[in-house]
C-alpha cells in the first residue's frame, strides 16, 4: 500500500525521496504537467530564466546541504560583486545602506549616512536607544512593532519592501513571531533593536575573521549554475533511484478513511488506498481534500490566507539601458504607488543568466489591490513602464515572460503561528493524513526542505519505519 504524497513541489519530492530511502513504497501524485511547483527555470536564446525564486538563503543550510547530498556542490553559485540593491525614492534610485540586516543596521556610519532618510527622520529612529522593551506576548504586525521604535520613514522605505516583499503580505499584516521572530528576541535581549543590530554585526565581523584566507562566502542567497530546477530535478531523480513513482497530470480529488489507512480518489476516476498521505500543497487546496472526511480540519487549514504571485520577466539589448546596472536591482515602497514592487538585474546579479550585450530584468507584481487581477498584457505594459522609466530603457524587449501562481502564496498575518497550531491539533483527530509545505511554518525554500523531512520522519515513526534523518 505505501504512501501517498499529493504535490509535487519541493516539499512533496523531498518528502517522497525522504520515505522512498527508509524503504517505504512512495506514489507522487501532480496535478500539473511537471514537478518543481513554482521552482521552474527556461532556457532559450542563451537567457535562464527564473518564473519563480530565483536562489535560497544560505543562512537556513538545508537546501545547501540537501543540494550538496545531491552531487550539486560544484553547482551552487553565490551573487556576483557589488551586492548593492536600491530603494526607489521620489522617482530616484538611492543604495540601500551598506550593512543593512534583517531591517536593522549592523553598522552604524552608512545608516548615519544615507540619503534614504533625513536627519530628522534618523533623529527619529535614534530614540529606539533609549526606549523600554514594548513587546506584549501576543503576536503584533511587523510593521506596526518597527513603526514604534524606529518610525514610519523606516518601515515604508526599508522594512515594507523587504519583509513584505518577500512575504507577498503588506508589512502592517505581517505577524512577528511567524516571519521575524528574531526581532522579539532582540528587544527581549537587548532592549534596543538598533543595538541588537549593532551586536549582530560585530559578531559576523568576528565570524568572517575567522575563515581561512583566500576562502570566500557563497553570500546569503545561493542559486544554481544551471538554473533552480537543477535541483527539483536531482531530488525527483533521487526519489525515483530509491523506488519511488513519480505521476504527473494526476489530480486527487478527495481523501476518505478506509479502516486503517486512507482511499484516494483520482481525477481520472481511480481510485487507490494506501497506509499514509502526506498532502503538500497550499493549505486551501489541503482543505478540499478533507473538507467530506474531516470537516474541522479542513476550516482550520481554510483560514490560512493565500495570495498571488506574480513574475514578469523582460530582456533588452544592454545598448538600450540608459543605467549602468551595478548592483542587484530595486525595492519600490508602496508610497512610490505602480503595481511593481521590485526589479531584480538578473544579468548582474547572477553569471551565466544572459548572453552578452543583453539584459535580464525580473519585475515582481505587488499583492495589493487590484494588480494580480489584471490581464498578462496590461502586467507587462506595467512592468515596462515601470522598468523603462527607472532605467532609461528604450525600444522594445527582446523577451518577455509571465509567471503567474493564482492563491498559491501564503500569507504569514498576525495571528498565524496560532492558526497553524489549530491546524495541527484538528489533523490529530486523522493521523494517516499529514499536511507539509509552505503554508504553515516557512516560505523559503530551506524551511521547505527541513519541514518536508521533519514530516517524512514523523510519517515513518508512525509507520514504524525508522528515520529519515540522514536521508534528508
Amino acid at each position: 500500500m505505501g504512501v501517498l504524497v499529493i504535490g509535487g513541489g519541493i516539499s512533496g519530492l523531498v518528502a517522497a525521496r525522504s520515505l522512498a530511502l527508509a524503504g517505504v513504497p512512495v506514489l507522487l501524485a501532480e496535478a500539473g504537467p511537471r514537478v518543481g511547483g513554482k521552482v521552474g527555470t527556461e532556457h532559450v536564446d542563451g537567457f535562464t530564466i527564473e518564473h519563480g525564486p530565483d536562489s535560497f538563503l544560505a543562512t537556513r543550510p538545508a537546501a545547501v546541504l540537501l543540494a550538496r547530498e545531491l552531487g550539486l556542490g560544484d553547482e551552487l553559485v553565490g551573487t556576483r560583486d557589488p551586492r548593492a540593491v536600491f530603494i526607489r525614492h521620489r522617482g530616484r534610485l538611492i543604495p540601500m545602506p551598506e550593512g543593512l540586516g534583517l531591517v536593522l543596521p549592523t553598522r552604524a556610519l552608512p545608516f548615519a549616512t544615507t540619503r534614504l532618510f533625513s536627519w530628522p527622520e534618523k533623529v527619529w529612529m535614534a530614540r529606539d536607544i533609549v526606549m523600554p522593551r514594548r513587546l506584549g506576548s501576543d503576536d503584533i504586525a511587523v510593521g506596526v512593532f518597527l513603526r514604534e521604535r524606529l518610525g514610519g520613514a523606516l518601515v515604508e522605505r526599508l522594512a515594507g519592501p523587504l519583509v513584505g516583499g518577500v512575504y507577498g503580505t503588506p508589512i502592517d499584516e505581517l505577524s512577528l513571531d511567524a516571519v521575524v521572530p528574531a526581532l522579539r528576541t532582540a528587544e527581549r535581549d537587548h532592549r534596543s533593536l538598533l543595538l541588537a543590530g549593532l551586536a549582530d554585526g560585530r559578531a559576523m565581523r568576528r565570524s568572517a575573521a575567522r575563515r581561512p584566507a583566500g576562502q570566500r562566502s557563497l553570500g546569503v542567497f545561493v542559486s544554481l549554475r544551471a538554473g533552480m530546477d537543477t535541483l527539483t530535478a536531482a531530488i525527483a531523480a533521487s526519489a525515483v533511484a530509491a523506488g519511488a513513482e513519480i505521476h504527473t497530470g494526476l489530480p486527487v480529488t478527495a481523501l476518505a478513511r478506509a479502516g486503517a489507512g486512507v482511499s484516494s480518489a483520482f481525477a481520472d476516476g481511480s481510485r487507490a488506498v494506501f497506509d499514509a498521505v502526506v498532502i503538500a500543497t497550499p493549505a486551501n487546496v489541503a482543505a478540499g481534500l478533507i473538507e467530506t472526511e474531516e470537516a474541522n480540519a479542513a476550516r482550520a487549514l481554510s483560514t490560512i490566507p493565500h495570495g498571488t504571485s506574480i513574475l514578469v520577466t523582460l530582456a533588452y539589448r544592454r545598448d538600450r539601458v540608459g543605467h549602468d546596472l551595478v548592483g542587484h536591482g530595486y525595492l519600490v515602497p508602496p508610497s512610490e504607488g505602480g503595481a511593481i514592487g521590485a526589479c531584480t538585474w538578473s544579468s548582474q546579479k547572477w553569471p551565466g543568466r544572459a548572453p552578452d550585450g543583453a539584459a535580464l530584468l525580473r519585475m515582481f507584481v505587488r499583492d495589493e489591490g487590484a494588480a494580480t487581477s489584471l490581464p498578462d498584457e496590461a502586467l507587462v505594459a506595467a512592468a515596462r513602464a515601470d522598468a523603462e522609466r527607472t532605467l532609461r530603457i528604450s525600444g522594445e524587449p527582446e523577451l518577455v515572460r509571465v509567471a503567474r501562481y493564482e492563491r498559491a502564496m501564503p500569507r504569514y498575518t498576525v495571528g498565524h503561528l496560532r492558526r497553524v497550531a489549530a491546524v495541527e491539533q484538528a489533523m490529530a483527530a486523522w493521523p494517516a493524513v499529514s499536511v507539509i509545505g509552505a503554508s504553515f511554518r516557512g516560505v523559503g525554500l530551506p524551511d521547505c526542505v527541513s519541514g518536508a523531512a521533519t514530516g517524512a520522519a514523523r510519517m515513518l515513526e508512525r509507520l514504524g519505519a525508522g528515520s529519515t534523518a540522514d536521508a534528508a
